[in-house]
């Protein structure tokens, strides 16, 4: 018996892809748009939120820009909830495979999040736990597709109030699928100084599975760009790759 026989490969002979899997949670207007069009074009940006209007417009003289908008389905359109979804998987997918693209971005992943729920139960709510078994799979299976790939893929969210025991902390939290932190490579939240602290936006690192060592870092005015996270996530990669 050896090792190949049950396909085992050596850990240097297995691909490695140059890209990043982050999540970024925001509130509103905190930069999460932003952060997200300073990575690598060209980029497709799936949108279902009206957030990147005025931000694209800054970055389209310097990278190509695709933005490919997904509807928003509530109960009373639930029907098409269906074909929307699969516009859009299969959007996302030939992104993936192709080669025109090498930056995504899902703006935001907690709306995608919702039309699948809709595609699959007609509602986002009432919907008893034991059914997100397969729906929670297929949407995991969505992101870990992306790291078979040499892809960036940024997965944007909005943030909701805390709860514990029905009542509100005061602190927020990620809105959207559950398990996304655990699929990521880093988890991130922006968010913005006062004006009298000179207004800077800042880029929060929570956790990172390739350097632990940097949670809690802040990356900050100029620094706060996708450019200066990736050159600190995988610090072997050549700098051009993120440009």
């Amino acid at each position: 018996m050896t090792l190949k026989n049950h396909e085992f490969i050596k850990s240097q002979d297995r691909t490695s892809y140059p890209r990043i899997i982050v999540s970024v949670s925001g509130l509103e207007k905190q930069g999460k748009s932003h952060f997200a069009l300073t990575a690598p074009g060209p980029i497709a940006m799936f949108s279902t939120d009206i957030g990147e209007e005025g931000v694209v417009e800054k970055f389209e003289e310097s990278k190509d820009i695709w933005v490919k908008d997904v509807a928003r389905i509530d109960e009373d359109a639930a029907e098409q909830a269906p074909a929307e979804w699969d516009k859009f998987k299969n959007a996302y997918l030939d992104c993936l495979k192709g080669k025109e693209v090498r930056t995504i971005i899902l703006d935001t992943a907690t709306e995608i999040w919702e039309l699948l729920r809709m595609a699959r139960f007609g509602r986002l709510t009432r919907v008893m736990p034991y059914q997100y078994g397969p729906v929670n799979a297929e949407y995991r299976a969505m992101i870990r597709e992306a790291y078979k790939w040499d892809k960036n893929l940024i997965l944007l969210h909005k943030m909701k109030a805390q709860y514990i025991n029905d009542k509100r902390t005061g602190e927020w939290e990620r809105a959207g699928f559950g398990d996304t932190g655990f699929l990521v490579q880093v988890n991130a939240q922006v968010y913005r100084y006062s004006p009298d602290d000179g207004g800077e936006f800042c880029f929060w690192v929570k956790d990172c599975r390739q350097n632990p060592d940097l949670a809690g870092e802040v990356f900050e005015g100029e620094g706060n760009s996708f450019q200066m996270v990736a050159m600190n996530v995988l610090p072997n990669v050549d700098p051009s790759e993120w440009e």
